[in-house]
C-alpha cells in the first residue's frame, strides 16, 4: 500500500505524544489553573486551561499531573502562550516530585476477552491510551526497565493492528521513542487508507 501523507519536517528535539489527563498548574503566588494535557514529550507538555492565568514566557511554574497510581509535582517554564486556544507550552526544569496523599482504593479490572474482532479506531485508541501510560512511566523513572505487561501488552495491540511492533526496549524513555513510532504508523495508516 502506498502512501499519500507527505512527511513534516520534525523540528522538536523530543517526539510528542497525544495525552489527554487532567493537571493543575501552578502559578506564581500560589495561582492555580485547572486543565488538561493536550500533548506530552520527556522534556514538557502543551497543556490547555480553562482560565489561563497571566503568565509569561520563562515564567516558573510547577504542574501536579496524576501519573499511575500517584500525583507528580512538576517544576516547568513556560515557553509560549497561546491565549486565542488557551494553550501553554512548558518545559520541565527540574525532576517529577511524588505529593503524597491518601491511600488510593484499587479496583479490580475485568478479565473478560472480546469474543469477535474489535474496531480498529477502538484498538487505536487503546493504543494511545498504552502511549501515554509509556509517557507516564518515562516521566517517573526514564531509566527503569519496562514493565513486562506493558510489552506485552503493546505486542498485542501491534499484532491486531497488524503493524510493526515495540520489540524489546532497553529502559522506559526507549519504551516512550518505541511507542511514538508505532502510533504514528497506526495513524498514518488510517489517514493514508
Amino acid at each position: 500500500m502506498t502512501s499519500n501523507v507527505v512527511p513534516i519536517d520534525e523540528r522538536r528535539r523530543a517526539p510528542r505524544i497525544p495525552l489527554d489527563a487532567p493537571l493543575t498548574l501552578v502559578a506564581p503566588r500560589g495561582r492555580r489553573s485547572i486543565g488538561r494535557t493536550v500533548n506530552a514529550s520527556e522534556r514538557g507538555l502543551l497543556i490547555d486551561c480553562a482560565e489561563l492565568p497571566a503568565l509569561a514566557p520563562e515564567e516558573d511554574v510547577s504542574v501536579r499531573l496524576g501519573v499511575g497510581d500517584g500525583e507528580f509535582e512538576i517544576p516547568a517554564a513556560v515557553v509560549r502562550i497561546e491565549e486565542a486556544r488557551g494553550w501553554v507550552a512548558l518545559r520541565f526544569t527540574g525532576p517529577a516530585k511524588r505529593v503524597e496523599r491518601g491511600p488510593i482504593r484499587r479496583v479490580r479490572r475485568s478479565r473478560a476477552r472480546p469474543k469477535e474482532p474489535r474496531a480498529r479506531v477502538e484498538v487505536r485508541a487503546e493504543l494511545h491510551a498504552l502511549a501515554s501510560l509509556a509517557y507516564e512511566h518515562a516521566l517517573v523513572d526514564a531509566a527503569a526497565t519496562p514493565a513486562e505487561s506493558l510489552l506485552s501488552w503493546a505486542e498485542r495491540l501491534t499484532d491486531e493492528l497488524g503493524i510493526e511492533g515495540v520489540g524489546r526496549p532497553s529502559d522506559n524513555r526507549a519504551l516512550l521513542h518505541a511507542m511514538v513510532r508505532v502510533v504514528r504508523a497506526a495513524d498514518g495508516e488510517i489517514e493514508a487508507a
